[in-house]
């Protein structure tokens, strides 16, 4: 082959994979065949090209295809071939290590498997950050010394990776300078604290792809705990930007902790971290299988991702009507974001400039956390056509037939289809969310905030999402070949609505899938409040700058705890205020990462655990286990059990109560309670609420007939328990 066609081939692929070659964390490296470790004992347990998966017999049909490899962007290299013929990712001839992706296809992978390797780092004091080591000599200047054991020892990590259960892992932990860089397969296991981390990681992901790989100091070499001695396990399949399938996500929690065992041996605990969907996972998987973490770190913590849609999908029906009012009456009363702010209950500001946004048709400057943080999270979570353009690039260049990409779902449910049991005689898995019977805007009606013609016109117009196989890939610019013209911020697109809303036609609300909901319960996606580890959830303040990771959610799953065990004692709130927040482009940073300190009163609590055996996990609460509010370098604001009095029970506020305000939600301004687990309400007549409202001294009865045709089947007894609830699951209200 002429060199400059080779070299061609080499530029289109440092194009399309940048990270390689160009400064990545690639150190000293070892390939592991078959073993790492000579004193492995039950090779079963331990798999050199990585296990497979799945654990459930018989569950292996199941299994996605297409599905995409990317060991090789992250320095492991082209999968292993599994067959030769096209349905999983593609591999190329390679020269000097670098797949030439022109070339025909020398074989397919559907596992994505590769064999493990060893590489070493070590804490930079310059950079602040971990750095590929070599020797003692070469970084004796820049190298970090951390105290381990009573001595001062060089911060050297060594890290194996590999895949297990199809997706990438990594196992890190101190390795003492003693150790030899020639011979990694002899482990030294002397600076192990005897303690494993395992570190969870969020986004939202639609699954079909193998995932990404961060490692850094935050993520797959986290710095607070490698100081102290822990191992730290993590894997691209618990990361919810790679998929949301949170049974996925606990059967290869389950699979890469094993292999630990097997390889380092039995930690004496193992405590989990993660900031939002990695929170997300900790909870749920924290319920559902007590044999994976015992002791959690949520940060910046939803409850699960399931109910977390109810709300979310509510975020862009309220925007458009609110921009739809502004834009006929500009002085209308919701044209002041703060207006918005007693119907959707999240957090507004009159001074933030999206630049993203500035093409829509709403009050200039401001936004809300809707704009802010979940503008977006429809088109990628409930429509089957759409998904990131990365997708179908990636899915071309690795030669995945035409007719089997096109054929993809792209939502939530379709990539759970065999959770979920779909698709339906649509062609599509039908979706949990549900809006019928809801009274957008009654809080704000019964507090005088909102007039009853506001109130009635709200919910005639509002509407709902349509049908999942009604969708279509939107204007722009959700379909980014649409006119520009044509554009649509908020997906209108795809919902359903009524020109004559305010005339005796009301836009139709959404009716959710209640098999789906059930199933969302069985499943175990839904947190339900059945966890008994400590926990100590850590949220930064961000309500001001409109962050999507609000702090009404640690209060969410508290509620959820108090229902199901009749206390939350096992459950600690930790919030860390923030200075470094700008209120016009809506950027922030934390300095004080209470992450640390966290770790430490956990490593206490199941000290104390172990000491104590006859006691329960509340009865081996240390004393510094109590709720605080922590200010913006590290000092404790207040720290009790009284801190956050007042959010869930009729007290006189605390002291961090007080301090950082807790927003609402868009169903609790709607009547329902903070616990955000209610998929679908039940429903009375509009009469029978009227009983209870007193309705009749409020609306005339023509206007009660207008709220009967808005309401012609109900309206939510929030009283009452969720619909979607299975019967033998209706506990704890």
């Amino acid at each position: 082959m002429p060199l400059k066609k080779i070299l061609f081939y080499c530029t289109i692929f440092l194009i399309v994979f940048p990270s390689i070659g160009t400064g990545t964390l690639i150190a000293y490296s070892y390939i592991s065949h078959p073993q790492i470790n000579n004193n492995i004992s039950d090779q079963d347990d331990y798999f050199w090209i990585g296990e497979t998966g799945p654990l459930a017999p018989g569950s292996r049909e199941s299994r996605q295809y297409p599905f995409v490899c990317t060991t090789t962007k992250f320095d492991l290299g082209q999968p292993i071939i599994d067959n030769d013929k096209p349905g999983g990712t593609a591999i190329f001839p390679e020269l000097l290590g670098y797949p030439l992706i022109l070339l025909k296809p020398i074989g397919y992978s559907e596992d994505c498997s590769v064999f493990t390797r060893v590489d070493y780092f070590y804490f930079s004091k310059t950079n602040q950050k971990f750095a590929p080591f070599f020797s003692l000599n070469k970084h004796d200047d820049d190298i970090a010394y951390i105290e381990n054991k009573g001595k001062q020892i060089p911060f050297i990590v060594r890290v194996e990776r590999g895949t297990i259960n199809r997706f990438m892992y990594s196992i890190a932990m101190l390795a003492p300078y003693s150790e030899s860089l020639n011979s990694p397969k002899t482990l030294n296991n002397a600076a192990w604290n005897n303690k494993l981390m395992y570190k969870f990681q969020g986004g939202v992901g639609i699954g079909r792809y193998q995932g990404g790989f961060s490692l850094n100091k935050n993520h797959a070499l986290h710095y607070a705990s490698l100081k102290r001695g822990y191992a730290i396990a993590y894997s691209s399949g618990t990361r919810t930007s790679t998929h949301y399938n949170l049974k996925l996500a606990e059967e290869t929690a389950v699979m890469v902790k094993r292999h630990f065992i097997a390889v380092y041996g039995e930690p004496i605990y193992t405590v989990g971290i993660g900031a939002s969907g990695g929170a997300v996972q900790q909870y749920v998987i924290g319920q559902n299988n007590r044999d994976v973490i015992d002791a959690a770190i949520p940060q910046a913590s939803f409850s699960d991702m399931i109910t977390q849609t109810i709300n979310v999908g509510d975020c862009e029906l309220l925007e458009r009507f609110f921009d739809s009012e502004f834009q006929k009456d500009p002085s209308s009363y919701w044209s002041d974001w703060l207006n918005r702010i007693t119907v959707q209950g999240v957090n507004a500001s009159q001074t933030a400039l999206i630049e993203k946004w500035s093409r829509s048709p709403a009050p200039k400057p401001g936004a809300s956390e809707c704009v802010n943080g979940w503008r977006g999270t429809v088109p990628a979570v409930f429509n089957p056509k759409w998904t990131h353009s990365a997708y179908a690039k990636v899915m071309k260049l690795f030669k995945f037939p035409k007719n089997v990409v096109n054929n993809i779902k792209w939502t939530h449910w379709d990539d759970l289809h065999d959770v979920y049991q779909g698709p339906d005689k649509t062609g599509v898995t039908t979706n949990s969310w549900d809006n019928v019977g809801v009274q957008y805007g009654l809080v704000a009606l019964r507090n005088g905030e909102i007039t009853k013609q506001m109130f009635l016109d709200l919910n005639a117009c509002v509407g709902g999402w349509k049908h999942p196989a009604q969708m279509r890939k939107g204007d722009y610019p959700w379909d980014k070949s649409a006119s520009t013209g044509q554009f649509d911020a908020w997906d209108q697109a795809n919902m359903n609505l009524s020109l004559n809303c305010k005339k005796g036609n009301p836009a139709p609300r959404t009716e959710g899938d209640i098999s789906i909901m059930n199933t969302s319960y069985d499943s175990g996606h839904v947190f339900r409040g059945d966890i008994n580890i400590p926990i100590i959830d850590v949220r930064w303040y961000l309500e001001p700058v409109l962050d999507m990771h609000h702090s009404r959610a640690s209060f969410e799953s508290r509620a959820r705890i108090q229902a199901n065990k009749g206390h939350s004692d096992n459950h600690l709130i930790w919030f860390a205020e923030c200075s470094d927040l700008d209120l016009v482009t809506l950027d922030w940073h934390c300095g004080y990462d209470p992450t640390g300190d966290a770790l430490d009163v956990i490593d206490l609590w199941m000290q104390n655990r172990d000491k104590h055996k006859d006691r329960d996990i509340v009865q081996n609460k240390p004393a510094s286990a109590v709720d605080r509010c922590i200010g913006a370098e590290g000092e404790i604001i207040y720290a009790g059990d009284d801190a956050w009095n007042g959010i869930l029970d009729g007290k006189r506020p605390g002291p961090c109560s007080e301090k950082f305000k807790v927003f609402s939600s868009s169903r609790m301004q709607a009547g329902a309670g903070i616990k955000g687990d209610i998929f679908k309400c039940a429903l009375i007549p509009v009469q029978q609420f009227d009983e209870i409202e007193g309705y009749n001294t409020l609306f005339d009865p023509t206007e009660m007939e207008r709220l009967d045709a808005i309401f012609p089947t109900g309206v939510c007894d929030f009283g009452q328990p969720d619909v979607g609830l299975p019967s033998q699951k209706i506990v704890g209200r």
